[in-house]
């Protein structure tokens, strides 16, 4: 059953055993995982069923800031969350990315891939991307491919899934719940209060209010807060205020260790063969599926080198358009060929001076000619749009300004950086790759050193996964929750999402979300059992 809290006119009490925040990935596949118990279970989400600009709006940071992006837009606040919008890509993460490293400060998880694992393909099903692995080896033999990396002790590969369609996890999965008589689901509801018992650690209620003002209290035997990344933390945040940091935030880590996937150009592969490499650079459907091969640095090279991941797809160069500048100088030069002025002439302009060595780089490829600005029958190598693993840094964060949006509710600020060792570690993992390349007779890596500043700078690609802002930890000393997810500090308050990654790889994290969100339901079903 759906409520939509705007029909909702006076303040009402509502109760449930599971009270879920947030209908996004998390909550859904929460939801669902609940489902068979029998158990009342409430979805709260502040959304309608489709995009609202009402809703979207409160997702606005005070300012954009000054080195990562806007988070208004790259984040959807309504039924299905950003899985209305995602490119469904998914992949999982390697034993390597639970343990610590001791050249990376705050690495390691406090459980293990083997904790994980068993969930993986219950959560590729929710993801739409089939029970048969991500695992090269198998691809190799299933498509008749040779994997040439197989013998490589520095590198290998790996491959990510999307479905076609993507999967909008309330379209694809909320039927089920909109038809169960076990299932509330509140929409246009947004959070806004909650009410904590510090005597007894008990979460005892939350509040949420409609678009006209009217509140609703929910009580529930079990709160999981699952509304994002940055949303997660700004809640937290939120709420600690009222009571004093007793909400797993005793050591001021709610909202730090901020982290995305950083994605940069910077490199490029010229093969011997391109044949050889056509496992890494495939884009082939299979039945529903799309697949897509990438290379990456091996487990014991991370280790043994002192690096961290970078995910590097295969792009053929002419098709791979890497920025502003290129995109306008594109738009002039077809102007130039239609002998008409295009609209916001000046801004092109400007678009192209100020990315002067990449359009020039661009233009070199071509001869002057009729064809200087039609690049899709060259191959030009390949793009390298690196996706570099951004290690957990304390000072990168998501904290609160003194400013509100429309519900009263604090909205935020960001302070982000990619970090000197990030970046050194990135060119390390370069290096291992391009020798290592050079040395199987694959071809030649033309590192481009050239182009560090970008990585300072806001011309940057972000993967919108947003990760880390409410940690896994063994102690509160070192994070927000515990192993099975439960807030520091209380008996039935609870988080999942990618805020609880200590660290994030370098590849897609829904899946990982949905396999730690089913864990998370089969340790809230085995606790009552008890």
């Amino acid at each position: 059953m759906i409520i939509d809290a705007n029909t909702l006119l006076e303040t009402q009490e509502h109760r449930f055993q599971y009270c879920i925040l947030g209908g996004g990935v998390a909550g859904i596949t929460l939801a669902n995982e609940l489902l068979a118990s029998g158990k009342s279970v409430c979805i709260v989400e502040g959304g309608d069923e489709t995009f609202t600009m009402e809703s979207q709006s409160l997702y606005a940071p005070t300012k954009k800031p000054k080195t990562y992006e806007d988070t208004t837009y790259n984040r959807l606040r309504f039924l299905g969350g950003s899985s209305n919008h995602w490119e469904n890509s998914t992949s999982e993460f390697k034993p390597s990315d639970f343990k610590v490293k001791s050249w990376i400060e705050h690495s390691g998880w406090p459980i293990e891939y083997k904790d994980v694992q068993p969930f993986y393909k219950r959560a590729a099903q929710y993801c739409g991307t089939g029970t048969d692995g991500y695992e090269t080896k198998y691809w190799a033999k299933t498509l008749d491919k040779k994997d040439v990396l197989s013998d490589s002790t520095m590198i290998g590969s790996n491959i990510v899934k999307a479905a076609i369609p993507p999967v909008h996890f309330f379209a694809k999965h909320g039927q089920s719940l909109v038809e169960a008589s076990n299932v509330t689901i509140f929409k246009n509801a947004n959070l806004t209060d909650l009410e904590f018992d510090q005597a007894s650690s008990i979460v005892k209620q939350i509040v949420f209010t409609n678009y006209s003002g009217v509140k609703q209290l929910v009580t529930a035997d079990k709160f999981i807060l699952c509304l994002g990344g940055i949303e997660n933390a700004r809640l937290m945040l939120v709420f600690n205020e009222k009571y004093e940091n007793s909400l797993g935030n005793s050591s001021d880590c709610v909202g730090r260790y901020f982290m995305d996937h950083p994605v940069l150009r910077a490199a490029k592969l010229y093969p011997e063969d391109k044949d050889k490499l056509s496992l890494y650079t495939m884009r082939k459907e299979v039945g529903d599926r799309l697949l897509n091969g990438f290379i990456e640095i091996s487990e014991d090279a991370l280790i043994s080198k002192e690096l961290s991941n970078i995910r590097v797809p295969l792009a053929p160069a002419s098709h791979y358009v890497i920025s502003e500048g290129i995109e306008s100088f594109h738009v002039l030069g077809t102007a130039w060929d239609d002998k008409e002025l295009p609209d916001n002439f000046g801004q092109h302009v400007v678009n192209v001076l100020s990315d002067i060595d990449m359009v020039t780089e661009a233009i070199s490829r071509k001869a002057f000619g009729d064809k200087l600005f039609d690049y899709s029958e060259d191959f030009g190598g390949y793009d390298l749009p690196i996706m570099i693993e951004q290690t957990p840094k304390r000072d990168n964060r998501v904290y609160l300004s003194d400013e509100v949006d429309a519900q009263g509710m604090k909205k935020i600020l960001i302070d982000w950086t990619l970090h000197d060792d990030d970046i050194a570690r990135m060119w390390g993992s370069l290096e291992v790759l391009g020798k290592e390349l050079g040395r199987l007779d694959l071809g030649r890596l033309k590192v481009m050193r050239e182009y560090e500043e970008r990585l300072r700078t806001d011309k940057l690609f972000f993967s919108h996964h947003h990760m880390g802002t409410t940690r896994m930890a063994d102690s509160q000393e070192s994070g927000v929750v515990d192993r099975n997810l439960k807030v520091f500090n209380t008996q039935n308050f609870y988080i999942a999402g990618s805020s609880v990654f200590p660290t994030g790889s370098h590849v897609p994290p829904t899946l990982t979300i949905a396999a730690l969100t089913i864990r998370l339901a089969e340790h809230l079903l085995e606790e009552v059992s008890v």
